[in-house]
């Protein structure tokens, strides 16, 4: 059955090299006590090493069943521990992190056999060793005898048809030895037993065969065996310890040391932790964000215009303007502004498109998808009314500015859900062409600028403030209040572009300049009352809003005036001049737009209300599939540009949220990289602590991966715990956090984790310990067992 042909064995020892072994040949019968006696030194554990297929030969050959063992690779030589051979040690070499059942069936768990048969056999053999009561303690809490009873089971318990027992009643009392060998001597009656001993008078009183070494030699046998015996084929498949066995053995040896596996399991979570609230925040901002753009749809349409700019940094100009915002006591006063001393300049950069938006009225009036999808569609008409006040001085604030370009005048959302977004200070909306309304922000501000082209303030004060402010420039305009009462049933003139204009000799004046002609005109205008004061908290600037009933009687009247009709008649020639145009600055349509003179069927914009955020994307679908045609027609000059101010402000501040959480990702991610390494020693550490258990394993059959796989379990806990940690951590957090920005910024919910991040997170942290322990998971793997089997 099992054979030794001149096995010779040698080890380097520095720059010598030592024989162990220098020849051994020898038969063993298939049942059969054998002891091995000899000195120290002579062999004997060498010898039992390589019959267990622990150690490697030099030369010679180990036949097994008829089978040389030349040309065994590694899986052979633990599949062979592991199904043909047990080995019970002095020292017992049990996992003292595992109960008695769990050191039995950790042979059995190698071997794949299923669980059910496992536990029948482990509680069999138990049994049969006498622990059965012993069998959920653990090591330490067994008496020598009993620990080496535990030794014996786990030897027994894959039916080998070899034990090889080293010294095993070397550590026992006088009783308890000869207990443990008439337990040995009980199972060589079916099995082969080697055993090597010291004592001869124990091997005289329990073995049928005697092997006396000396210096690497056979110097006795007392019952040699040249015979041949039937060879046994015993099918076995290759071991291997299953993920879930090497986590029970990983987690089993953490809780043996629970302070420090915590602790580094903290400093694992801190990287996490500080990645999960960023993620937590960055959902926030996002779904705050998303909020924004759904309650902000109709306050920011798809707009078209005809003349369109590609502007750059809008969304930055629009964050910078909001922090600079001056704030107000809330109160139920109007707070006056400095604004014509301090005005900036602003510059916007862009390429102008010119959009033909008498082409794309048709389509949108046509368009089913568009019309479908919007809450309403609205025209402008760049109107530029001509305002007086009972001063004939015209209402225009960009006259009092140093720098601006907006027209303090603006056409009303016409929308009929539009009436809820403004807040009613005081009067009422306007409901007829020839009401307006004045505009506040929510901080109840007005410009200077604004209070005297209302002819609220004196402009005296005005001349003064400037004089004021060329002797100083740090010099500072003192703030005014005004009660809504100051405002209300102000009565200003409004007269037509064309008012302007006089007929003489086929020819039409501008008399602008003239003061008493234009006194009358202003006189005869149509009267323009303020009925109510409102408040936007959606705009950032004050106007004074106006029906677009307005703008139709405007472009009505104006159409009825004899320089519309006769400018009408013949576009090619100036109405003013009597000559062509002469196509650079003198055009139809820049005079058009001096006269008033609007076409209701040419607009200046277009404003797409969306009902939601997929009647929006069906809209820009729409848009888009309208310039494909006209691409495909050759029609490029009808191609539009629209601009979707939600998608711009959204991008902009999801690109800036992002940015900022890229940023504080990197950073915390050198805590990750820091705790990856603290793993990586940990884990070299743990190898160094469980030497002995690798030793152990790879005795019963474990292999290298086996070994690998045990230590990547314990990385995988170690993740595993830090993941769970940081995220439950986390979550604690988030709830002080939402409490904190609720109050201060009225925002909720603003810290939430996803269930994908808390996934990705507790994976990342598995992947980075996995990492981290791969090489000393790599160097457990190739210690040598028979060292390891050594160390304490």
């Amino acid at each position: 059955m099992l054979e030794l042909k001149d096995i010779k064995k040698s080890y380097n020892m520095g720059t010598t090299k030592q024989e162990v072994l220098k020849g051994i040949s020898l038969k063993f019968r298939k049942n059969e006590f054998t002891s091995i006696l000899g000195k120290s030194g002579s062999g004997k554990t060498t010898l039992l090493n390589i019959i267990g297929g622990l150690d490697k030969y030099d030369s010679g050959d180990l036949i097994i069943e008829g089978t040389s063992t030349k040309n065994y690779k590694e899986r052979d030589w633990d599949t062979y521990r592991n199904h043909r051979v047990g080995f019970i040690f002095q020292s017992y070499n049990l996992i003292m992190h595992q109960t008695v059942y769990s050191n039995v069936e950790i042979a059995l768990t190698l071997s794949g056999v299923s669980k059910a048969e496992r536990k029948r056999r482990v509680l069999e053999v138990i049994e049969k060793v006498g622990l059965k009561e012993h069998v959920n303690k653990k090591p330490n809490q067994l008496s020598g005898g009993q620990m080496q009873r535990v030794a014996i089971a786990r030897a027994l318990v894959n039916n080998p048809e070899i034990i090889l027992a080293d010294e095993p009643t070397g550590a026992l009392d006088t009783n308890t030895s000869v207990q443990i060998m008439d337990l040995l001597k009980e199972i060589a009656k079916d099995k082969l037993i080697i055993m090597v001993t010291h004592n001869p008078d124990l091997a005289k009183e329990y073995s049928s065969r005697i092997i006396t070494l000396k210096d690497g030699q056979i110097i006795n046998d007392s019952n040699p065996f040249d015979g041949d015996e039937e060879v046994n084929e015993r099918k076995t498949k290759a071991t291997s310890i299953s993920l879930l066995t090497s986590l029970q053995l990983s987690f089993n040896n953490l809780l043996t040391k629970k302070g420090r596996t915590f602790l580094t399991a903290f400093a694992g979570s801190i990287g996490i932790i500080g990645i999960a609230l960023i993620l937590a925040l960055s959902n926030g901002v996002s779904n705050y964000v998303a909020n924004i753009e759904k309650d902000s749809l109709g306050d920011l349409p798809i707009t078209v215009e005809r003349n369109s700019f590609d502007i750059f940094g809008s969304v930055t100009e629009a964050f910078s303007q909001a922090a600079n915002q001056q704030q107000k006591e809330k109160d139920d006063k109007i707070h006056s502004e400095d604004d014509f001393v301090t005005a900036k300049q602003t510059t916007e950069q862009g390429v102008l498109t010119k959009n033909n938006l008498k082409e794309f009225k048709k389509y949108v009036e046509s368009n089913e998808q568009i019309k479908n999808n919007s809450d309403a569609i609205t025209y402008g008409y760049d109107l530029d009314l001509q305002v007086y006040t009972r001063n004939y001085e015209r209402v225009d604030s960009n006259q009092f500015k140093l720098n601006a370009t907006e027209s303090l005048f603006k056409e009303m959302d016409s929308r009929e859900s539009a009436s809820n977004k403004y807040k009613i200070l005081a009067g009422k909306l306007p409901e007829n062409y020839n009401e307006v309304m004045l505009i506040l922000p929510e901080n109840n501000v007005i410009p200077d600028s604004v209070l005297y082209a209302l002819d609220i303030k004196n402009k005296e004060k005005l001349k003064n403030d400037m004089e004021e402010f060329k002797k100083d420039d740090k010099y500072k305009v003192e703030s005014s209040t005004y009660e809504y009462s100051d405002f209300l049933d102000k009565t200003y003139k409004l007269i037509l572009n064309t008012d302007y204009y006089k007929e003489e000799n086929g020819t039409f004046i501008d008399y602008s300049n003239d003061k008493e002609y234009l006194k009358n005109k202003i006189n005869n205008g149509m009267d323009i009352k303020i009925v109510g004061v409102v408040q936007d908290e959606n705009s950032s600037t004050v106007s004074i809003g106006y029906k677009h009933d307005l703008t139709l009687h405007i472009i009505n009247e104006i159409a009825k005036t004899s320089i519309y009709k006769k400018q009408m008649d013949n576009k090619n020639i100036n109405v003013l001049t009597g000559q062509e145009f002469d196509d650079v600055n003198d055009t139809f349509d820049n005079l058009a737009k001096q006269l008033g003179i609007y076409d209701e069927n040419d607009p200046s914009s277009i404003n797409m209300y969306p009902k939601n955020l997929e009647g929006k994307d069906a809209i820009v679908k729409a848009i888009e599939k309208y310039n494909e045609e006209k691409k495909n027609n050759n029609e490029n000059n009808l191609v539009i540009k629209y601009s979707d101010m939600m998608k711009s402000l959204v991008n902009g501040v999801t690109k800036i949220v992002s940015m900022v959480s890229y940023g504080l990702i990197g950073l915390v991610a050198i805590s990750l990289v820091v705790s990856s390494i603290m793993i990586g020693i940990i884990t070299y550490i743990s190898v160094l602590e469980r030497t002995k258990e690798i030793g152990i394993l790879r005795a019963i059959g474990a292999s290298k991966k086996d070994i690998k796989r045990v230590f990547r379990a314990e990385t995988i806990i170690e993740g595993l715990s830090a993941g769970i940690l940081g995220i439950g951590i986390t979550l604690l957090l988030t709830g002080p956090i939402n409490l904190i920005v609720s109050k201060v910024g009225e925002i909720d919910n603003i810290a939430h984790l996803k269930i994908i991040n808390i996934v990705l997170l507790i994976g990342l942290s598995v992947g980075l310990n996995v990492i981290a322990g791969a090489k000393p998971s790599s160097m457990a793997a190739k210690k040598d067992p028979v060292e390891s089997l050594r160390s304490e």
